[in-house]
Order: structure tokens, then C-alpha cells, then sequence
């Protein structure tokens, strides 16, 4: 049983030696930031409009009326919560950001989900859940006691680990659900997607037209989404799978006109990134600058 000590030696090491990817993780929360900052000014006028017709109902317990407060506010005085959900994403991306702060911003995401919730996707569940997991992901500080240090390291790192694992649940969900759906498997899903109007752009005709191609199209998506899961933790193969992926969303953008879960998706990416890969891509950058 040597091999399972030291299988648990290197786990336990890897959540608590020390904070892992300070900076990519810093990167990653302004990231969220200017995406909610964008998300909330892009979608005000609509929430006003929707509030006149959309009434919240009050939850029963004190806790509830407590956390979602801001929904209400928004019920009744929607720029009221507007301004201050700006004012408060504004001030995250010039101040260091505590995990109180970081509560206030997934509170905010929560209750945005609610307020824009007829009008609501998978972009914001994924944007609150990252939320959640981002208060953990607070800066990282030195503690005179070990003790302390040592908890705030582990959860730390085993936040970057369940934010991961979420965007990871996302990809293998979907693709296992593609893959057991006779309608993906055949193609015939591609096809599908050129009559629904309110989704598909109008300014790519006959895209999916073509049986084959449809073949090829949802095998190349399932294929992706499944492998995703696995092939994200090699490190060779982990910057030229997060471009692969970019491009699939940015597809996802342009044809399919579904902008908020793609560009959603193309930030989590950042999450999987490490320091050492900013370096890495400063030194691909630089000489084409020179």
C-alpha cells in the first residue's frame, strides 16, 4: 500500500503547500468582474421594461428576505439597483478584493439571475456558481498562525479545484447527453437548428444543408466536450485544447447567436490557466512585437 501513501501524500501537498496560480486566479475574478460590469449595462433597459410585468414573490424565511433583498429593490426601483450593481463592479476592479467583497459580487450575480430570470440562460447560472466559487479565491495573505494559513490555503486551492470541476460537470453533462440523443448522433440536430429563426443567423444560409457535413459537425461537438474532461489536465495539451475550444464558442457566438453562454464559456477557460502560461504567452507575444 506504499503507492497509496504516496497518492495521498501528493494530494494532500497539492491543496496545501501553497496558493496555487495567485495571479491567473486574480486575472480570471477581474475577468467575471467586466463581464457582469457589461452584462448589467447591456441588459437595464430591459429589466426596466420587464419589471413593470414581472412581480417577485417575497421567500417565507428571514435569511431568504435578507440575501435577496437587491432582487426586491429591483422589483420596485430597478435603476436604484442598477446604479448601485454598477457602482459596486466598478469599485472590484480598482480595490483588492476581500472575501467580503467577493460575497457582495456573487449576491449581486444571484440576484441579477433572479431579477433577468424570464429572460435568463445557462450564461447566468454558470456566472453565479463561478460566483460562489470566487470567494474563497480571495487574494492570497500571509497568517501568524499556521493554523489559519493552513485552512485558508486549502480552501483556496480546493476552490480553483471545484470551479474547474464545474466547468468540466458542464462539458461532460452535455456530451454524455448528446451522445445517448439518436438526434445528435444521426446529425440530424445541425439540421434542426436551421429552422428555428428566434436562434439561428439568418446570415449564414444552408450552413447545414448538408447531411455529412451535419455528421461530422455533431460528432466533432461530442467528441469535444467528452475528451474536454480529460485532455484539459495535460499540460502539453492544455493551451492548444482552451484555442480549440475559443474558436467552438466563438462559432457558437456567431451561428447560433447565443453571445452571453459563449463568451461566459471562454472566460471560464481562465480558470484553467496557470501563471507559468502567462509567461508563456508574453514570450509568444513579444517577438512578434519586436
Amino acid at each position: 500500500m506504499v503507492w497509496l501513501r504516496k497518492y495521498i501524500e501528493r494530494i494532500s501537498a497539492y491543496f496545501e503547500d501553497d496558493f496555487r496560480e495567485p495571479a491567473s486566479v486574480r486575472i480570471f475574478f477581474k475577468a467575471l468582474v467586466i463581464y457582469t460590469l457589461v452584462k448589467m449595462i447591456l441588459i437595464w433597459p430591459v429589466c426596466r421594461v420587464m419589471m413593470s410585468h414581472h412581480t417577485l414573490s417575497l421567500p417565507s424565511s428571514i435569511p431568504g428576505r435578507i440575501f435577496l433583498a437587491p432582487a426586491f429593490l429591483a422589483n420596485r426601483y430597478p435603476d436604484i439597483f442598477f446604479v448601485l450593481g454598477i457602482c459596486l463592479v466598478l469599485a472590484m476592479l480598482f480595490v483588492r478584493t476581500g472575501m467580503a467583497l467577493r460575497a457582495l459580487f456573487f449576491c449581486l450575480t444571484f440576484n441579477l439571475y433572479i431579477v433577468g430570470f424570464p429572460v435568463s440562460d445557462g450564461a447566468d447560472v454558470v456566472l453565479f456558481m463561478l460566483g460562489l466559487w470566487s470567494i474563497p479565491l480571495a487574494q492570497p495573505g500571509q497568517f501568524k498562525s499556521p493554523a489559519i494559513q493552513l485552512i485558508r490555503t486549502v480552501l483556496f486551492n480546493l476552490a480553483l479545484f471545484f470551479a474547474q470541476l464545474q466547468i468540466i460537470f458542464i462539458y461532460a453533462v452535455s456530451g454524455l447527453d448528446k451522445l445517448l440523443n439518436e438526434t445528435w448522433r444521426s446529425g440530424k440536430a445541425f439540421a434542426y437548428i436551421e429552422h428555428l429563426e428566434f436562434l439561428y443567423n439568418p446570415v449564414f444560409p444552408g450552413i447545414f444543408g448538408n447531411p455529412f457535413w451535419n455528421v461530422i459537425f455533431s460528432w466533432s461537438t461530442m467528441l469535444f466536450e467528452l475528451l474536454f474532461t480529460l485532455l484539459i489536465w495535460n499540460s502539453r495539451i492544455r493551451l492548444p485544447l482552451l484555442l480549440v475550444g475559443t474558436v467552438f464558442h466563438l462559432f457558437i457566438f456567431v451561428v447560433l447567436s447565443l453571445p452571453d453562454f459563449s463568451v461566459i464559456m471562454i472566460l471560464s477557460y481562465l480558470i484553467f490557466l496557470r501563471d507559468s502560461d502567462y509567461r508563456k504567452i508574453k514570450s509568444w507575444i513579444r517577438p512578434t512585437l519586436l
